[in-house]
C-alpha cells in the first residue's frame, strides 16, 4: 500500500495510486486552528487521521503589502449579541489605513464590514508601503516536514495577485473601478506580483514536492465580471509566471477556483499549473460545468480536486453523500490525476451531528469505490 504522501504524489502527477485520494483538506490533526482546539470538530479530525490522505496547510512567509515592521494597532468591541468587532489601523508614509471586520458567534469565518482601500488616496498609501523583505526560516520548514513526514502532503498558499488586491477592497468597488479606469488596480497587481514571485522562490528553494496554491484566480470569473476580459487581463500571465518560478524550484502549483467554470478552464489550463480545486459541478447554482466537463476538458494536463459538495457534506443525507462520491470516482477518476475533497471544509460551530455523519461517509465511500481496475 501507498503511503498518504506518495498517494497524493501520484494523483498530482496524474498517475493512478492504489486508491483515489481522500481528504477534508483544509482541516487536519498536524494544524493549531481553532478546528483544533474546538472539541465537537475532534471525531472529524480522527476519520481524517485514520481514512484521509492529508494535505496540511502550513504557515509559509508571502509579504506583499505589510509585514512585521507595519505599525498596526487594533482595538475589538463585543456587542450586544456576542459580535466581536474589530478596528485595525496601518499607518503608512502617505498617512493611514483602516478597516473594520466582524467574528459572529457560533462561526469561524469573519466578515469584512469596512475594507482599507476606499478612495484613490488609499491605494496611494498602500503603494507607499515599503518593500516587506521575505524571511524564511529554512530549520522551521523542514520541521513541518518532518513532522507529517509520509502522512500528508505539505500546502502553503502564496495566493496570486489578484487575489492580495481584491482584499484590500470592497468587492463591488474593486469591480466598478476595473470598469471605470484600472490603472491604480494595475499598479496594485504590478506590485503584489513582484513581490510574491520573490517570496515564492524563496520558499521554493527549501521546499521540494510541496503545493503552492494560487487563491484568488476566482475574483474575475462570472457573474460579476467578465472572465474573457478580467481573467485574461489579471490572471492568466501572472499565474503562468508564478506557476514556473513554483516548478522551478520543484513544487506543485495548485489554483484555487469557487464557482463559474465553463469559460475559465481553457485559460486555467494555459497558466500550466499542476491542479484544479474545488470544482463546484451542475446542479449547484455557483457552477455552469459537469465534472465530466472538466474531467474531458483539462484532465489530461491536470490533477482535478474537490468534487464534493459542501451543500452535500452540511445538509445532505448519507444517501446523498455515497452517490454523489460515486459518481465523483466514476467521472473524474479514470486514467488518474484525482483527489477527493469537498468544495469547502465545514466551519460552522458546534459542528453537527448531520455533517460529521456525512464525512464518515465520503470516506468509507471512497476507500470501497476508489480501486482502479
Amino acid at each position: 500500500m501507498m503511503t498518504p504522501r506518495q498517494r497524493l504524489l501520484t494523483a498530482f502527477r496524474r498517475g493512478q495510486p492504489d486508491r483515489v485520494p481522500v481528504t477534508i483538506y483544509e482541516q487536519s490533526i498536524y494544524n493549531d486552528d481553532w478546528p483544533n482546539r474546538e472539541p465537537s470538530y475532534a471525531p472529524l479530525l480522527e476519520l481524517e487521521r485514520q481514512y484521509g490522505d492529508t494535505i496540511v496547510f502550513m504557515p509559509a512567509p508571502f509579504p506583499v503589502f505589510f509585514d512585521s515592521r507595519t505599525d498596526v494597532r487594533s482595538a475589538t468591541e463585543v456587542q450586544s449579541d456576542g459580535a466581536k468587532v474589530t478596528t485595525t489601523t496601518y499607518q503608512t508614509p502617505k498617512g493611514p489605513l483602516r478597516s473594520v471586520s466582524r467574528l459572529d458567534p457560533g462561526l469561524m469565518t469573519g466578515w469584512q464590514i469596512e475594507h482599507l482601500i476606499k478612495s484613490d488616496a488609499d491605494v496611494e498609501r498602500v503603494l507607499s508601503l515599503p518593500d516587506p523583505p521575505v524571511e524564511v526560516d529554512a530549520a522551521e520548514l523542514r520541521r513541518w516536514e518532518q513532522k507529517v513526514g509520509e502522512n500528508a502532503l505539505l500546502c502553503v498558499g502564496p495566493g496570486d495577485a489578484v487575489g492580495r488586491v481584491v482584499g484590500l477592497f470592497d468587492y463591488q468597488d474593486f469591480v466598478l473601478r476595473c470598469r471605470k479606469d484600472d490603472g491604480p488596480i494595475r499598479a496594485l497587481l504590478d506590485v503584489a506580483q513582484e513581490r510574491l514571485v520573490r517570496a515564492v522562490r524563496a520558499v521554493g528553494a527549501v521546499l521540494k514536492n510541496t503545493t503552492f496554491r494560487l487563491w484568488g484566480p476566482e475574483y474575475c470569473g462570472a457573474p460579476l465580471m467578465n472572465p474573457r476580459i478580467y481573467f485574461r487581463r489579471y490572471v492568466v500571465e501572472r499565474a503562468k509566471q508564478l506557476t514556473q518560478v513554483i516548478h522551478e524550484t520543484g513544487n506543485f502549483s495548485v489554483i484555487h477556483c469557487h464557482g463559474m467554470l465553463r469559460d475559465l478552464l481553457d485559460m486555467i489550463l494555459e497558466i500550466g499549473a499542476d491542479a484544479l480545486e474545488p470544482i463546484e459541478t451542475l446542479p449547484m447554482p455557483t457552477a455552469d460545468v459537469t465534472l465530466a466537463e472538466v474531467k474531458q476538458r483539462i484532465g489530461h494536463k491536470m490533477c482535478l480536486m474537490g468534487a464534493v459538495q459542501a451543500r452535500t457534506l452540511e445538509a445532505g443525507t448519507p444517501e446523498d453523500m455515497r452517490r454523489e462520491v460515486r459518481s465523483a470516482i466514476e467521472a473524474a477518476a479514470p486514467g488518474g490525476g484525482f483527489v477527493l475533497l469537498p468544495t469547502s471544509a465545514p466551519f460552522m460551530v458546534p459542528l453537527t451531528p448531520r455533517c460529521l455523519e456525512n464525512a464518515r461517509v465520503m470516506y468509507q465511500t471512497a476507500h470501497e469505490f476508489g480501486r482502479y481496475t
